[in-house]
């Protein structure tokens, strides 16, 4: 499964002047589905190189589509929902990732890993604590691109009650029991505040999502430190014998209203940097030229738009055309996607991606915007 550290691992490569092929595949049918699948692509992108004048460099792909062909074809009946592949034979570059979410079947060549689809799924499904508790127990789970593991060494299990005689447990009308049980409860609460602490400061999530009854969880809500108020991406209502599975499904609906309302929220702030003294870059070279001064604080993309451009081999600046470098004026390689490099770029140099879904007044910008750490 893919983690965090592999994609910023594969944002960083560059394998100039040989081109990188990225294949990405659904799973959810036959083996001899996958592999005619994967003959379709391979013969579409075939076609296409040798449309645009490039189909000398196909031949260099030759060991590498071989391995992709074997991996498809040796892959167990249920590996996953989707596959990712990335290879370059003379960058010694040949990896797999098997993805819990479905992807849509697609082959890119590039002078890098074609990453735009797995930076999607992990901006869409972030690495996230889920937290599922009732009034005496509370789970914890970590959650990332549609897939919950629990974390059972973190369970907390409440306080017994007092007991009255007979086995009743604080009894309508005992003040003394009432308040002891009472005080119990809120141990119980501040322990769960405090290991949901803990867990999102030593693992690094990015968001925390809470699960149960309306009721309880408000209850754990009045306990949160600040730091974890600011990163509640939502809540859900589950049973606390809730499986995996079941707690993926809900932190996945909790993050799309979460990404939904905190990209509203961004997109306005972009608006109010447009014109002069703002702290916007808007349309491709601008931004590209943000990027590679290190200025950029988010990088907003059209999720499917792409561009074509130029990447120079030799100090890495992008620009909307190729063409000579205008820092080193080496003559900059052809790409078919200038936007997948923009992408990889703002991970490796620390930006906030967002690529957002359907119409906004990121179409009127050129499909492509940046909020800058400065003008």
């Amino acid at each position: 499964m893919l983690q965090d550290r592999q994609l910023h691992q594969l944002a960083s490569i560059r394998t100039t002047p040989h081109a990188t092929l990225s294949l990405y595949l659904a799973l959810d049918q036959s083996r001899d589905q996958r592999l005619l699948a994967l003959g379709d692509l391979i013969k579409r992108k075939e076609q296409q190189l040798s449309g645009n004048g490039t189909a000398a460099m196909w031949s260099a792909f030759s060991d590498d589509l071989q391995k992709m062909e074997r991996l498809v074809e040796e892959l167990p009946a249920s590996p996953g929902r989707g596959l990712a592949v990335f290879a370059c034979g003379p960058a010694g570059l040949f990896e797999s990732l098997s993805l819990e979410v479905p992807v849509s079947n697609l082959l890119e060549t590039g002078p890098a890993p074609y990453i735009r689809p797995l930076a999607a799924l992990a901006g869409d499904l972030s690495h996230t604590l889920a937290v599922l508790l009732d009034g005496k127990r509370a789970r914890f789970f970590s959650c990332f691109l549609g897939t919950a593991e629990e974390l059972p060494e973190a369970e907390i299990i409440g306080e017994a009650g007092p007991t009255l005689e007979g086995g009743s447990q604080g009894r309508t009308g005992d003040s003394h029991l009432s308040r002891k049980s009472g005080q119990a409860r809120m141990r119980y609460l501040k322990d769960v505040a405090i290991q949901a602490r803990g867990l999102m400061e030593s693992s690094g999530y990015k968001h925390l999502v809470l699960g149960g009854s309306h009721a309880v969880v408000d209850e754990l809500s009045e306990q949160l430190h600040p730091y974890l108020e600011q990163r509640l991406a939502g809540e859900f209502s589950l049973d606390i014998t809730a499986g995996p599975t079941q707690v993926a499904q809900e932190v996945a609906l909790a993050l799309q209203e979460s990404r939904r309302k905190n990209q509203e929220k961004l997109l306005a702030n972009l608006a109010d940097n447009l014109g002069p003294g703002g702290q916007a870059a808007t349309g491709l070279n601008q931004v590209l030229g943000a990027l590679y001064e290190g200025r950029v604080h988010t990088l907003f993309v059209r999720r499917g738009h792409t561009a074509s451009g130029g990447c120079c081999p030799s100090c890495g600046r992008l620009r909307h055309v190729a063409g000579r470098c205008p820092i080193c004026n080496q003559a900059m390689t052809q790409v078919d996607d200038v936007v997948n490099l923009a992408v990889a770029g703002a991970l490796v140099g620390g930006a906030r991606l967002e690529q957002i879904d359907g119409d906004s007044p990121l179409d009127e910008l050129g499909g492509v915007a940046a909020l800058l750490r400065y003008a």
